[in-house]
Order: C-alpha cells, then structure tokens, then sequence
C-alpha cells in the first residue's frame, strides 16, 4: 500500500516537473529561433523537440499512473505542483524577472485550482457507446456545447484580428530599423545568441519603447505592437486550454470505449467511435497549435497559469454538464467551487498586470540585477 503510494505521488511530481520543463525548453527554443532569425525551421531545433516529446510525455503517462493509484484529492494538490516549478523554470533557465504580483498570482491560483479540483472531482465509470450517444443527445448538452463553441469561435476571431494587428504593427517598427544592426540582435537573451551590447528597454514620452545598442543605435517598436503581441498571446493561451479540455473529455470518452473493448465489448464497430477518435486527434493538434503561439508571444509565467486555468475551469464544466453530474454536488461543493473560480480569476488577474513590455524575447533580466 505504501508503494503504491509513494509510486502515485512520484509519478504525479515527476509529471508536473516535467510537463513545465517541457514548456520551458520549448519558450527558450522560441526566443533562441526570434533572437538568431534563422533560415531554418523551428520544429527542426534539438531543444523544441525535447520539450515538445517532454510536454507530450509528461501530460499522459504519469497522471495516469497517478490517477490509478492516488485518489483526487491527493493527485490534484500534486499537479498544481508544476505552477510552482514553471516558475522557478522561468527565473533560472529563461532568466525571467520574477515580480511580487507573479508570485501571488501563481500561488491564487494553485489554490483556486486545488478547490475546483478537490470539490469537482467526482468518479465515472466505462460508458459504452450509446451509453455516450444518450449523453451527446441531451438538451443541455447540446446547448452547453453551442455556447461552448461559439465562445471559442469569438475567441478564435479575436486572436486573428489581434494577430493581423500585431503583424502590420512589427511591420512598421521593421521599416525604422537600421540597415547596420542585424535582426538578430534584436532581443537576444543572454546565453542564447551573440550581442555585443545587451540591450536595454527603456519607455519614451511619445510612446515608445527603444533598445539601444551602443553607438547611438537605436530600435524602436511602438506600445501598439507591445500591446498587439502580448493580447495576441493571452488568447493563444486562453483557446489552448478550452480546447484541451475538450481533448480531456473526448480522452476520457475514448479511454472507457476502450476498457470495454478490452473485456470483450467491441465498441469501434460504429461511426461515432471513430468520430471520437478524429476529434480526439484534432483538438489535441489544435491545442499544440495555439499553445506554440502563445509560448512564442508570451512568458511561461503568464501562459502557464493561463493555460491550466481554462483547461480546469472548460474540463470541470463540460464533465459536469457532459455526464450530468450537476445533480450530483452538494452545497459545500458548489460554494468550494465557486470560491476556486474566484482566486482563479484573482490569481489570473495578477499575473496578466506584468509589464507587458517585458514579454517574449525582452522578458529577460538584464546584467545590472545580476549583480544585485
């Protein structure tokens, strides 16, 4: 009993460690590809593709181990565990400022996120295949699921047009730079590419912000593109964890169709099997999607918290109203939720008042707080 235990618990940390390592590596291989501006892709470089198969590892294997052997209200403190280590992942390995108000945000919202999981969590056994048909079926489902689609469409739009904003916005800062500095100088992280000044970011009276490197060379980019590229990012971040939550359900839909194949019930001999199966792929690659952008747009201590956020809330919501297991929560349940949601929204908030010129490649310490 014991081992198995220890095993679940392990098998839980290692999880969260290594699903914020993954998307550690995978920030530092972003601002690596913007600082040198290669000529080759992104998904080629040795780094991506380790935090890449780290993340995908670490976000199936082990909380599954974790789940079989640890009941929810141990193994959910434990996944929070990798808010705490994206944190100190970004400090050390991406050498991100780390404020007062990251801190507080990261910890409202570990704690708004261990009550929605501890209160919400409740056990579904295999459902077989028109078991899950009934389920699709029902009213509120289909209307859940409308509003749900709708709000991701909305959102979807949004980034677009933010995304097009930010494009003719670098465009126009491109068109000042000088012909003498190289692009890839611009933003380069310390350890990361050769500079010969390390750039310092400074906010001018008609809003701009400029970095100088050295013999009176100066690049500036206006607040419009800061402002672009950092909304463009948060709801890259928001959609990754609406869809993954959907992903999470059409998982948990595909695992029990399995389990009773496995006994001898065979479940993919109809079309919407295999409807779940290709929705499955799709939402999983739509979240790689738009988490990649928001990793390339963003600092791990704004995507992270983000991520997990959308994803808990969407999954706790679509399971609830997906099995109809509303009924099933108690009052204390709902207001244990309820004050989740809020130091998630609480938390969320905190770590979105950063300053934002900060983000992405900038969103370094410079020499002077080293030496401090």
């Amino acid at each position: 009993m014991l081992s198995r235990l220890l095993l679940g618990v392990g098998a839980s940390v290692a999880g969260s460690l290594g699903h914020s390592l993954g998307m550690t590596l995978q920030k530092r291989a972003h601002m690596q590809h913007e600082a040198a501006s290669p000529g080759r892709p992104l998904w080629k470089d040795r780094q991506w593709q380790l935090g890449l198969l780290l993340y995908l590892f670490s976000s199936t294997a082990p909380p599954t181990i974790a789940l079989s052997m640890l009941p929810v209200f141990v193994a959910a403190p434990l996944a929070a565990v990798g808010l705490v280590a994206n944190a100190v992942f970004a400090r050390y390995i991406l050498d991100s400022t780390f404020a007062r108000t990251d801190a507080m945000g990261t910890f409202l919202v570990t704690m708004g996120s261990c009550c929605v999981a501890l209160f919400g969590a409740i056990d579904e056994p295999p459902l077989s295949l028109g078991q899950l048909l009934r389920l699709y079926k029902r009213p509120a489902y289909v209307l859940f699921f409308s509003v749900y689609a709708l709000l991701v469409a909305v959102l979807i739009v949004a980034e677009v047009g933010w995304r097009r904003r930010y494009a003719r916005a670098s465009e126009a800062a491109g068109s000042a730079m000088p012909p003498n500095v190289p692009l890839g100088s611009v933003g380069a992280p310390r350890g990361v590419g050769h500079v010969e000044a390390e750039p310092l970011l400074r906010t001018s009276p008609a809003g701009y912000s400029s970095v100088e490197y050295g013999a009176g060379v100066e690049i500036k980019s206006t607040r419009a593109e800061q402002v672009a590229r950092y909304v463009s990012g948060f709801l890259s971040a928001v959609i990754s964890g609406l869809i993954c939550s959907q992903t999470l359900l059409l998982a948990k839909s595909g695992i029990g169709l399995v389990l009773l194949t496995v006994h001898g019930d065979m479940q993919f001999n109809d079309p919407l099997a295999i409807a779940i199966v290709v929705g499955l792929v799709v939402t999983a690659l739509a979240n790689l999607y738009y988490i990649q952008r928001a990793l390339r747009l963003c600092s791990t201590l704004t995507v992270v918290p983000l991520c997990y956020c959308s994803s808990s809330l969407s999954a706790l919501l679509s399971s609830l109203v997906y099995f109809d297991q509303i009924r099933l929560l108690t009052p204390i349940q709902i207001s244990m939720i309820a004050a989740g949601i809020v130091l998630l929204a609480a938390g969320v908030l905190l770590l979105s008042m950063k300053a934002e010129p900060h983000e992405g490649p900038l969103h370094l310490g410079s020499e002077s707080s080293d030496d401090e």
